[in-house]
């Protein structure tokens, strides 16, 4: 007999979990200490509120626990990697396993041990922030037990994209400009309550992968009954629910086009045509119902409103990346000519090209080969990127617009590789629920799941939406509903 816990007793964590969630993105999406702060005591109020509620279920929590050992257990792996970078180890231990940055040390200190990160303060605030991810993500895959508590997680994260989306598209469409918390926000794209319009697109596109999975559920269900009465059937999905989710969807799509990112749309346009594809080979009844669906979303969301939102400006940006660098300077010194003289002259406003966009990852590729295996340590690819960046090169980079360059240099090949099989194990997660699943909500967002993990793959190549904490934690988040997808028939009460 398999012991269940009682969905009654822990409602309150679900729903601080909820909250938490969806308070992440607003405080500028958390990429602020004082906001760090603030999710590291909502994590600490959760753990404080489970030690009491399941003070006494415990049997019935260590079956649960055994689910998702090999994630959590990579989650820990990462957390005591972030340790042994922060606390001092002997000198000569820290000259084996990271010789870079024992003689950096050696520089500048005298003692017999020292840390294995070059910025302690940022190595020990990333620590933090990965405890929260790791909370969000334990605590997802402990509460959603049953299709309800999906469905309503699902909804939430929705609930939170579309405040982002109404609340970007009215600053934007009053063109605001402020200085708030120290920074400088001007809302000429959409950005919602983020600063840089790419984390902002991520946000929305992760969120819309979850959507579609929850509508595809939503559509199956429809199909399944008055097939042949296709006027009964349409008029009862205008007065459905279905309607509104579709709308959601909707506000989420011209949200996505009006951040004007340029991977943010392209990689959810191949993310959703790839794991739609996917879903339909691995579902052959359903694929009438993705075909709808995908004609739709590309038709009448991404074609017919995104021109009215401006669409051509995003295929306008991409066209403009193809520009090389050297066409770019001679674009410049033609300007200048046509000016006459420098009163006269006004710099062309031209997009980063793909070659200058990778400029920082081509920079930071030796500071890879000098902190191999453990990294210089968490949070501090702005610390140690200047020694590396040529001297000449203008602009501040406080990250890599890479994330897998970025983890490289922060965590090491042994944190690379702990993510890496973290991602790997979710994606298998993820299709093995498409294959077996019986329950439509967990192939639906199982679906969903999949189609995150391959847009932030895609986006991660150009920007560093995972650097970001309100990104980050809905990652997490996202990738626990991928593992409670794989295991929702066999633990859901009867």
């Amino acid at each position: 007999m398999t012991l269940q816990l009682d969905h009654r007793s822990d409602s309150t964590l679900f729903f601080l979990l909820i909250a938490q969630i969806i308070w992440a993105p607003i405080p500028l999406a958390s990429n602020r200490t004082w906001a760090v702060g603030i999710l590291v005591l909502i994590t600490i109020a959760q753990w404080v509120a489970a030690a009491v509620i399941y003070r006494k279920q415990l049997n019935p929590l260590i079956q649960r626990i055994r689910h998702i050992i090999l994630p959590c257990g990579i989650l820990t792996g990462i957390i005591v990697l972030i340790a042994v970078q922060s606390i001092p180890l002997p000198y000569s231990i820290l000259q084996a396993i990271s010789p870079n940055t024992a003689l950096l040390h050696s520089s500048v200190l005298s003692a017999d041990s020292v840390s294995a990160t070059l910025n302690l303060a940022q190595t020990q605030l990333m620590g933090s922030l990965v405890f929260v991810y790791f909370s969000a993500f334990f605590f997802t895959c402990l509460l959603i037990r049953s299709t309800r508590r999906m469905k309503i997680i699902a909804y939430a994260l929705l609930a939170s994209a579309v405040f982002q989306a109404l609340v970007g598209g009215f600053l934007f469409s009053i063109n605001a400009h402020y200085q708030l918390f120290t920074s400088e926000v001007i809302h000429d794209r959409m950005l919602g309550t983020f600063v840089y319009h790419n984390n902002a697109a991520a946000m929305l596109a992760m969120s819309l992968c979850i959507g579609i999975g929850l509508f595809l559920v939503q559509l199956e269900k429809g199909s399944a009954s008055n097939s042949g009465k296709w006027i009964v059937r349409t008029l009862d999905f205008l007065l459905s629910k279905k309607m509104l989710l579709r709308l959601v969807l909707v506000i989420l799509v011209i949200a996505l086009v009006m951040t004007r990112s340029r991977m943010g749309n392209a990689g959810f346009f191949i993310a959703m045509l790839f794991s739609l594809a996917l879903y339909a080979f691995y579902s052959p009844k359903t694929r009438k119902v993705v075909f709808v669906l995908l004609a739709s979303l590309i038709v009448i969301d991404i074609w017919i409103l995104g021109q009215w939102v401006g669409l051509d400006k995003v295929v306008e940006r991409l066209e403009a990346t193809q520009v090389s660098k050297a066409q770019r300077a001679s674009m410049l010194a033609q300007a200048k000519q046509n000016a006459g003289n420098e009163l006269n002259f006004v710099k062309p406003h031209t997009e980063e090209s793909i070659e200058e966009r990778s400029l920082p990852v081509e920079y930071a590729i030796p500071a890879i080969r000098d902190y191999f295996w453990l990294g210089s340590g968490a949070g501090t690819f702005y610390t140690i990127f200047p020694q590396y960046r040529p001297t000449e090169s203008r602009g501040y980079y406080d990250h890599a617009h890479n994330d897998y360059v970025e983890i490289l240099t922060d965590f090491g090949v042994i944190g690379f590789s702990l993510f890496a099989l973290l991602i790997i194990s979710t994606l298998w997660q993820c299709l093995r629920a498409i294959q077996l699943r019986r329950n439509p909500m967990a192939k639906g967002i199982a679906l969903g799941v999949f189609m995150a993990i391959i847009y932030i793959l895609l986006h991660s190549l150009v920007d560093f939406n995972m650097q970001i904490p309100a990104n980050a934690l809905l990652f997490s988040t996202i990738l626990a509903l991928g593992w409670c997808a794989r295991t929702l028939d066999q633990i859901e009460p009867k």
